[in-house]
Parts: C-alpha cells; structure tokens; sequence
C-alpha cells in the first residue's frame, strides 16, 4: 500500500483572477482632459482662435443746445422712431431772448444813425457850393473893405461887421468840411457795424430756432438725459439719437496668433440666433470693455475695436443687443492667409 502525499495547510496558492476592463480610469482620465481644456479655453481660447464680444449699437448724434434752456416740451420718449425734421422738444432760453433784444436794440441804434448820417451828408452835399462862395464873396468884402478904411471912407463898425460875418462864413465853412471827412471815415464803419448785427441777429435765430429742436437725421431715440420741466446748460446733452444701419462694435483681444482684415466674414450670435456680418473697419485704438464685459476680479481690460456691420437680406437684433463673434466658415479667412498668404 503506498502511502499518498497530502497538502499542507500552512500553504496558500495565489488565485489568479481574470483581467477586467478599467472604465472608471478611462472615464477620470476623460474628466481630467476635459476640465484642463475647459480651463485653457476660458483663459487663452480667445488668443488662438477668433471668438469676441461686442454690441449692437448705431452712429450716435447727440441733441444738446449751445445756450442755457428750459425743456418746455419733450415729444419723443425712449425706443421712438423719428423722421428727419420732426419736432424732438422745444426750449425757452431767457439769455437768448435778452441777446436778440439787445442786438435788435443796437442794430436800431445803428440804423438811426446811420441814416442820420448819410441825411447830413446829403444836406452838406447840397449846401457846400453856398457855403463856399458864401465864404469867398465874405473875404472879397473883407478886402474892399480894407481900401476903404484906408482911405477913411468906412465907418468902424460896418468893418467889424463885415470882419465878423467873413469870420462867421470861414467856422461855417471849416466845421461842415471836418463834419464831412467825419462822416467820410464813420459811415462805412456804421454801415458795416449794421451789416455785422444783422448777421448776428440772422444766426442766433436760426441757432435758436424760436426754441425748437428738430431731429438732424431719421433714426431711434435711446437715453433721455433731461426731462421735461428741467434746466439744461449749455452744450448739455438732452437725448441721443441712433441713425443708419446697425453694426456691432466688437472687442477684440490683442497680441492673437490670429489677424482680421476688412472683408473677413464673421458670424454674429445673439442668444440663439445667428448672423452673418462682415469686418467692415479695423480702429488703430484700445478702448476699453463695456461694464457687460469686464471680468469683476481683474482690472479693467482693454481691447482693439473693430466694426462689423450685419450682410442684407437678413432680419437685425435690436439696438444694444450683447452679441457673440467667431469666424464664419471653415478655415477661417485668417487661417487662409497664413497658409496661402493670399
């Protein structure tokens, strides 16, 4: 009988498992690559590939008055539709109406002496021959009268007489001389004194307009800076008017890998309605984000502005919409040039 060999129990044998498959690491490692490209492409995304923000708006005109005024009126409110040359609101200005009354008053003045003058220089037109021969037959009395008192034949006061009247005829003569080389010299300047007040009168009018102000171009009214019953001063801003076809002006980061040039297609996003648009103009300036687009915990950033206006056949978003830009079409026109350099 052989004796079998038994197993000892002190002895333990690995059990070899079979290998399974590792999502969850897969998964984490997915997560991971995930969050770093999330983290890349809120910090940097927008230097590597086109991607800004910008808003809506139009060329702006400002409605201001180059005098003190009362708002009287104020027809318009905020979001309306204007014609060229409808009525926005009507002013009262008491300096402009104090001015006017003054000029009128001097421009009177200036008239009635004027004319006063050119009457005087009339008249001493007229009367200048009489004068004259008036003053020369008093001088050949005055020398006739001479011959005779030498020759005792005169009485002495017929030759203080004929003195005082050939004395009378030469003031007479001399004062309407200097009056007339006075007049001579100060009519002209009267005369374009006149001319001068009545062009200033003619252009605080059509300044001050009786007080009404009228749109300069169609368009939409946007922020009422003064209301009605209110006091603005001169060159203050009462309303703003947006005229033309809206555009979005655009911020675009500085020192990109990309380069934008006027022509490049560019699609514009607001919400979840897109637009096509191209770039119309690039600004040589740095101006700085809107309060909607600065970051709370950075300083305030700056960025290049450019103007992107929308292709036709296309319905518009609305004055101040925030909108979103990235390049239309694949490859992107930027990335075109930098491969053909065209």
């Amino acid at each position: 009988m052989r004796l079998r060999r038994r197993p000892r129990y002190d002895t333990l044998q690995n059990e070899i498992r079979a290998r399974g498959r590792s999502w969850g690491r897969w998964v984490y490692l997915g997560l991971l690559c995930g969050l770093f490209l999330w983290i890349a492409d809120t910090f940097v995304g927008n230097m590597v590939y086109f991607r800004a923000e910008g808003l809506v708006m139009r060329d702006r005109v400002v409605i201001a008055t180059e005098y003190p005024a009362l708002l009287k009126e104020l027809n318009v409110e905020e979001g309306s539709r204007v014609q060229k040359g409808e009525i926005l609101a009507q002013v009262r200005s008491q300096e402009v109406e104090q001015t006017l009354a003054r000029l009128y008053t001097d421009m009177a003045q200036s008239i009635g002496r004027a004319t006063e003058l050119k009457t005087r220089a009339r008249v001493y037109d007229a009367i200048y021959p009489l004068v004259t021969r008036r003053s020369d037959e008093a001088r050949q009395a005055r020398l006739l009268s001479e011959k005779l008192r030498d020759k005792a034949l005169l009485r002495v006061d017929r030759r203080a007489e004929i003195v005082n009247h050939e004395l009378d005829s030469f003031e007479d003569l001399t004062r309407i001389d200097a009056e007339r080389e006075t007049m001579e010299g100060n009519l002209p300047d009267l005369v374009a004194a006149v001319s001068a007040s009545r062009d200033a009168v003619a252009r605080l009018r059509d300044i001050y307009a009786g007080g009404i102000l009228r749109a300069p171009e169609s368009g939409v009214v946007g922020y009422l800076h003064a209301s009605q019953g209110s006091v603005v001063r001169a060159g203050e801003e009462i309303l703003e008017l947006f005229k033309g076809d809206p555009f979005v002006l655009a911020y675009v980061p500085e020192g990109a890998l990309y380069r934008l040039e006027p022509g490049d297609p560019i699609k514009v996003s607001v919400g979840f309605k897109s637009y096509r648009g191209t770039v119309k103009r690039l600004y040589p300036v740095a101006g700085k984000l809107p309060r909607e687009f600065q970051n709370t915990f950075k300083p305030v950033t700056r960025a290049q502005i450019v103007r992107v206006e929308f292709d036709s056949g296309q319905d518009l978003p609305v004055l101040f919409s925030k909108t979103e830009l990235s390049a239309a079409g694949w490859p992107p026109a930027w990335v075109t040039r930098l491969l053909f350099g065209s």
